[in-house]
């Protein structure tokens, strides 16, 4: 598989328009299809210390390159006190003192204020429907099948996928992306080593054919690694350009305020492919005026000829309808 080539668009420092991306040789085997426009005591969260708990976080989100602005401020108030034990420190305050005097420390408050959980095939009955439905839906198709995991965190989801791809025998025509606004987290899927607690939804027979142990943890073998490739961006200023037959956005949108949720909704619907997959959170559903199908728990479909799945339209009125672009 050719390398990929990247291209960015005009800007400054701080991203302010789309960053680009295309394969070397892609468009030559595939002609472009239209698009649709815990310490010993716990951290103490009192009341009182609202205002502080509301500066520490905006301050982090800064810090680490991401818009507050662009956040809701419940989830972000809920995985404070996690925040704090991660950073061994009981109030805020503390907290900003630490990254002050050891900047490196930030990318594990970021992570922590914004994640909770990440491993393999995570929520497996989504994953089980790939498998059935989706994987053979994409396999009757021409061309290389794309892959974008649009917030791929350490990048267990977008192995999960490959893993689905190869032992379906597709592994080889398919070009599979993981992006992620923080670059730590690009930084370990690009090193992809992984601990039990990320292996844990692995079966066996797929961990020991697709993994080798690297001490206490796991390495995918190199056929896997080849597969995939890494990025750094931020989907709240920009889009990779498609059509991508499958994308995943999953349990990111509930961060997010509306504005933004809705703004990155239409940018993901715009760049899937006609008849392409869209998969999201437990939690979340996109805007209904969208005009994509029901494929199953967590799947939407974009309209599109020659995909024989069953849908259904989605019956949810418009209540979350897209308010407007976020604007870096």
């Amino acid at each position: 598989m050719s390398k990929p080539k990247w291209i960015e668009g005009a800007g400054s420092a701080r991203p302010a328009g789309l960053e680009h991306v295309f394969f070397e040789g892609e468009l030559a085997l595939r002609p472009r299809r239209p698009l649709r426009a815990v310490p010993a005591v716990r951290p103490r969260v009192s009341p009182s210390s609202v205002e502080p708990l509301d500066g520490f976080i905006s301050w982090a989100l800064t810090r680490g390159g991401l818009c507050p602005a662009a956040y809701r401020p419940g989830p972000l108030h809920r995985r404070l006190p996690a925040c704090l034990r991660a950073l061994k420190v009981s109030t805020p305050g503390q907290a900003r003192r630490l990254l002050e005097q050891q900047p490196r420390l930030l990318s594990v408050a970021v992570n922590s204020l914004l994640i909770g959980v990440t491993e393999f095939f995570r929520d497996a009955p989504v994953f089980e429907a790939l498998r059935t439905r989706v994987v053979p839906s994409l396999a009757s198709s021409q061309g290389p099948l794309r892959v974008w995991s649009a917030a791929c965190s350490n990048g267990a989801e977008l192995y999960s996928v490959a893993i689905l791809l190869t032992e379906a025998g597709l592994g080889g025509r398919s070009i599979l992306w993981g992006a992620d606004c923080r670059a730590d987290a690009i930084a370990q899927a690009r090193q992809g080593l992984y601990d039990a607690q990320a292996m844990g939804g692995l079966e066996p027979a797929l961990r020991k054919k697709y993994f080798e142990p690297v001490g206490s943890l796991w390495r995918p073998v190199r056929t896997l690694q080849e597969l995939v490739r890494w990025k750094t961006a931020n989907l709240l200023t920009g889009v990779e350009p498609g059509p991508w037959d499958l994308i995943l956005w999953r349990n990111n949108a509930m961060y997010l305020s509306e504005e933004a949720a809705a703004a990155v909704w239409r940018r993901l619907a715009s760049v899937l492919a006609p008849g392409g997959v869209l998969v999201v959170g437990k939690a979340e559903q996109p805007p209904a005026d969208l005009n994509l199908s029901v494929l199953g728990r967590c799947l939407y479909r974009s309209p599109g000829t020659g995909d024989s799945l069953p849908a259904t339209r989605m019956a949810r009125p418009p209540a979350a309808a897209i308010l407007g672009e976020m604007h870096a």
